[in-house]
């Protein structure tokens, strides 16, 4: 499998009853070394699922990473005045 292809099939098969923050899908004739596939509740929230997805010699390595924040969290304000991507898009 591709990098390509399991980040298709993720975006294709959401995490329980997450959406995605994908902006679509990969297409199949790119050779790529990574990506990331995030979900997040519906609401918006700062909070759900990131898949890294990496080539490796024999497929394609998959990490998941959980984060959920508390009512009292607080996000501190990047530098610069920006503001923070949803799961998955930094």
């Amino acid at each position: 499998m591709t990098v390509a292809a399991a980040a298709n099939w993720l975006m294709s098969n959401p995490t329980g009853d997450l959406v995605t923050t994908a902006v679509g899908p990969w297409p199949d004739d790119q050779d790529i070394d990574g990506v990331t596939v995030g979900y997040t509740p519906a609401d918006g929230t700062y909070q759900g699922v990131v898949y890294t997805l990496a080539r490796m010699d024999d497929g394609v390595a998959v990490r998941a990473e959980v984060a959920a924040l508390t009512d009292s969290a607080v996000c501190a304000t990047p530098p610069g005045g920006g503001t923070w991507g949803a799961p998955g898009q930094g």
